[in-house]
């Protein structure tokens, strides 16, 4: 099998096993949230009405620093888990988010209690030096995350964001299968929404300028 055939091979592979993986977790959420979850009108956005609490976890940003609870305390979060290496699906998805996060900064709220976190599912690879190059080619704010395998994956447990790394010895561009969803924690740690694919930055930014509107108004 020539280069070109097994580049293609891979890339059909990893389609594939995406679109499975996002089928599993659909099909998760859907039986842990039951009722509780609402879909909103553009199909693009499902908002819990009773958001989970996150369990502590221990990961450390690409400047070194702890990333945990509290880091997600006080912020909208929206956390979308990948690789440096992928070559399509994260680097559109970055993109789609710092647009998102342009047309928020613009509404009235804007974008002070928001942060938009990178998780790298790949620490093997994901040096806290790339994972810090590789987002702020997207957009300066944005932070990237990794640690311990049994810490990324209490972390996407929790929000049913599967995944799966495929190390081959001897092969540098070994496969990642991971989740294409984005997430949204609120500023109490709690898993509140969650966006699907395909992504859309204007979606996104009009369906979370609702859903922090819900989240206010639930509030008082």
């Amino acid at each position: 099998m020539n280069k070109i055939s097994l580049k293609f091979s891979l890339m059909i592979t990893t389609v594939t096993l995406t679109a499975m993986l996002a089928g599993m977790w659909l099909a998760e959420i859907y039986r842990q949230h039951d009722a509780r979850a609402m879909l909103l009108p553009d199909q693009v956005t499902t908002v819990f009405s009773a958001p989970k609490p996150l369990t502590p976890f221990a990961l450390s940003d690409h400047r070194n620093r702890p990333f945990d609870l509290a880091s997600l305390r006080g912020k909208w979060s929206f956390l979308f888990f990948g690789f440096t290496h992928c070559p399509d699906i994260c680097p559109t998805t970055l993109a789609d988010l710092a647009r998102a996060r342009d047309n928020i900064a613009k509404n009235t709220a804007g974008a002070e209690d928001i942060q938009f976190v990178f998780v790298s599912v790949d620490p093997n690879r994901d040096t806290a030096s790339k994972l810090g190059q590789y987002v702020g080619y997207f957009d300066a704010t944005f932070l990237g995350v990794t640690g311990e395998d049994a810490q990324i994956g209490n972390l996407a447990g929790q929000l049913g964001a599967a995944y799966q790394v495929a190390i081959t010895p001897g092969m540098e561009n070994y496969p990642v299968f991971h989740s294409a969803a984005v997430f949204l924690l609120d500023p109490r740690a709690r898993y509140h929404a969650v966006f699907t694919p395909p992504h859309d930055a204007e979606a996104i930014s009009r369906r979370f300028k609702v859903v922090r509107e819900l989240a206010a108004g639930n509030a008082n």
